[in-house]
């Protein structure tokens, strides 16, 4: 049986993904939708234990304290790609736990059968919906893709990894290549545009800086790290 608890503190999720991204950048988790402290229920004070355990994890993760996600997604395809997308990686799958709405947000220590994003978040307003992916990705950025000097040699509107400086963050920023500051193990993934600890992100909430993004949207700044127009 779910523990209403649970319940309740999924059905108000929608409301904090909503007022919980007026964070600081670069100021950690705490006081961002990621942060289970500002849900102030009283039950869960530990910032980390909803992502992150150090006894009895799963392997999907560094000490995965969710239930695994192992759902296999509809790819972004186009005939303009000289690449081709691949399932998420598992940095990725990690973000879709909750994203594509298939794992309860609860749904951790063992716990499972709890609330979804996506029935949380019941998507009668389509600017409410997304947060909520689902496992059709066939409309979003595709992930999974290997991103190296061969492939900006084929695709010339893609600048080479290997040597482009990018510089994250802006309270707390760092610079490297595209490689070593957006790509996961070679490979375009979730965590190359956001970064879920909020540590290299951009200040701001609204308009050109939300959504935990390492680089701002103005003049499309974001896009244009990896993509030369």
């Amino acid at each position: 049986m779910i523990d209403p608890i649970r319940m309740v503190v999924g059905a108000m999720l929608w409301l904090i993904l909503g007022v919980a991204t007026a964070q600081t950048a670069g100021a950690g988790i705490k006081g961002t939708a990621h942060d289970p402290g500002i849900w102030s229920f009283g039950f869960e004070q530990q910032v980390c234990v909803m992502c992150h355990a150090p006894h009895n994890t799963n392997t999907q993760g560094p000490l995965w304290n969710r239930a695994a996600n192992n759902t296999n997604y509809t790819l972004y395809a186009s005939s303009t790609m000289n690449a081709s997308a691949g399932q998420p990686g598992s940095v990725s799958k990690l973000c879709l736990s909750c994203h594509d709405g298939t794992v309860g947000i609860l749904d951790y220590g063992g716990a499972t059968g709890g609330m979804t994003l996506a029935e949380a978040n019941s998507c009668t307003n389509p600017l409410g919906c997304s947060t909520v992916l689902g496992t059709n990705l066939s409309n979003d950025h595709p992930v999974g893709i290997t991103y190296d000097a061969a492939l900006a040699t084929a695709d010339k509107g893609l600048n080479d990894p290997s040597t482009k400086t990018v510089t994250i963050g802006s309270t707390v920023s760092k610079s490297g290549t595209i490689a070593t500051t957006l790509l996961s193990s070679g490979k375009v993934e979730c965590s190359s545009c956001h970064d879920v600890h909020n540590i290299y992100t951009v200040a701001g909430s609204t308009g050109t800086s939300k959504g935990l993004v390492k680089v701002g949207m103005a003049g499309s700044s974001l896009c244009l790290q990896c993509h030369t127009k």
